[in-house]
């Protein structure tokens, strides 16, 4: 007869579960605290302003002529001029303020009021400053894809050059200048987003970050979490790659030059800022060079760009497995046609993977459970003798080739696995607004019915039913409020990261019915 009051961390398959579970939510914990800082972790400042200025500011800056090398009597500059650009895919402005970049339009995305993706309305996405001031340049059109800029800053000419490149939808930029400009700095831009909802329990997916190149490594700054009236400040040295990203679209640059620069990413006033500056003094070069791409975060549109690009798809620690997923996805998608049918099939395909551990674990949790009676003795026998309980518990436990860790391996494992398809399926851009079928209009959108996570948690608590357990009733019952939590968690997140998890689900109730029967079989046999 098993010691009611004996305790429960004596208990090798007890000791198995609640590590599984803390390493669970130690997971959870860190992926969301990760991805959605706690506001007061941020750094504020409070004397900070945003770089961005009105077109219509005046400028000390005067007009060269389009040649950086011949001087010209300089002007006061007057109003700022701007020139158009439009194809299929995307339209977008060129100012003479900053040689700027402005009211760049996805025409193939939309937001979730069916309006066309603009990155900053009426504001600037790129700007160009010379010594930390606003420049209004000599605008002229090359082409139709090549915007040339003239000016000239303490009696020194500087020339910015354009390009759209139309097959891969990116500006390569070139800034010329002659010795003597003390710096030169590229503002990047994007609206401060903050999630409508924060709650810790249902959290939003959606966040917004900065991530730079720095030292080789990639790194990240949440700043979803910021509220409207705080600001951010930070910096980084020598980085090869400065973007500022929401879940789906980025605005990046990555510097070609051999002038190394230094980055500033603040959020002030709503707006999220990266400040590029070159600092030129004692440099012998006189071209900066860089690509700049303003788009949703494509993984084979941002390679196709620059290797270093996809980077800002921000997988996370996992990031390796998730590419892999993304692609074997992408692959099922052009199979099957249908973003949710590719999830089940992703799905199904890391279940089967997975099922040899699974099939593991159930073996060992059938093991505990026969010799949990024996066990119960041993340890009522014993019970004033811990060292002599332990040595005969692990005898019975060799003699029956039973082994509570086994139950553990599996779910580490797949914990990896697991962070990584989440991040694989919440953050591309492949399934933003795609429908599935019925109440499912949008993917990357929460189900607005929550019927996928109900199911989900239904499943979730069949399977635990299933499973053989050596837990007492108390602790069974602190197990059986985990569907509960989860179901919570996913209430908000994207439906196809809850259509993931229900097909994850029902899965694993289907491998429990068919590996009990199977056992009941074999009994009966030996019967």
């Amino acid at each position: 007869m098993n010691n009611q009051n004996e305790s429960p961390f004596g208990n090798p398959k007890f000791l198995g579960a609640l590590a599984v579970t803390f390493i669970g939510l130690w997971g959870w914990q860190y992926y969301v605290s990760k991805n959605y800082p706690q506001a007061n972790l941020t750094q504020k400042t409070t004397t900070e302003t945003s770089s961005a200025k009105p077109e219509n500011n005046k400028s000390e800056a005067v007009v060269s002529s389009p040649e950086t090398n011949v001087k010209t009597t300089t002007v006061e500059p007057t109003k700022s001029t701007i020139e158009k650009y439009e194809n299929d895919t995307v339209k977008f402005e060129v100012s003479s303020q900053g040689m700027s970049v402005k009211n760049f339009t996805l025409k193939k995305y939309t937001d979730r009021e069916g309006q066309n993706i603009v990155f900053t309305n009426d504001a600037l996405q790129s700007e160009t400053l010379i010594n930390h001031q606003s420049v209004n340049f000599q605008l002229n059109k090359v082409s139709d894809v090549e915007f040339v800029g003239t000016a000239t800053v303490a009696d020194k000419n500087i020339k910015k050059t354009i390009k759209f490149n139309q097959d891969k939808n990116h500006f390569d930029v070139k800034i010329d200048f002659e010795p003597g400009i003390d710096s030169i700095q590229t503002a990047l831009f994007q609206k401060h987003f903050i999630p409508k909802n924060t709650n810790f329990l249902m959290p939003s997916f959606e966040n917004q970050d900065f991530i730079f190149i720095e030292n080789g490594k990639t790194q990240d700054q949440n700043i979803s979490h910021l509220k409207p009236e705080e600001s951010f400040s930070a910096t980084a040295m020598a980085p090869t790659l400065a973007a500022v990203a929401t879940q789906y679209f980025t605005v990046a640059a990555i510097n070609k030059s051999e002038i190394i620069p230094q980055i500033t990413n603040k959020v002030v006033q709503g707006m999220a800022t990266v400040d590029i500056n070159y600092d030129l003094k004692n440099i012998k070069a006189n071209s900066i060079e860089q690509i700049i791409y303003l788009g949703p975060k494509k993984s084979e549109q941002l390679a196709a760009i620059d290797s270093t690009l996809p980077e800002v798809m921000n997988y996370g620690m996992f990031g390796a497995i998730s590419k892999v997923l993304l692609k074997i996805m992408v692959s099922l998608h052009d199979i099957l046609g249908n973003w949710g049918l590719a999830i089940i099939a992703l799905t199904l395909i890391v279940r089967t993977i997975l099922l040899p551990f699974n099939v593991i674990s159930f073996r060992s949790a059938q093991a505990m459970q026969k010799i949990k009676p024996k066990m119960d003795s041993v340890r009522e026998r014993y019970k004033d003798d811990p060292i002599r309980m332990n040595k005969e518990t692990m005898a019975i436990m060799k003699d029956h080739n039973a082994n509570p860790l086994m139950g553990c391996l599996p779910m580490l494992i797949q914990i990896p696995i697991f962070f990584a398809l989440w991040r694989a399926i919440g953050s591309s851009i492949e399934i933003y607004q795609q429908p599935f079928f019925g109440w499912i209009h949008d993917l990357s959108h929460h189900d607005p019915f929550f019927v996928f996570p109900v199911l989900m948690g239904v499943t979730m608590f069949l399977q635990q039913k299933l499973t053989p357990t050596t837990m007492d009733p108390a602790q069974a019952k602190i197990m059986n409020f985990m569907p509960i939590l989860f179901t919570m968690f996913m209430l908000t997140l994207p439906s196809g990261l809850t259509l993931y998890n229900f097909v994850s689900a029902l899965f694993g109730v289907t491998q429990q019915y068919f590996l009990l029967r199977e056992n009941k079989s074999k009994s009966a046999q030996l019967a």
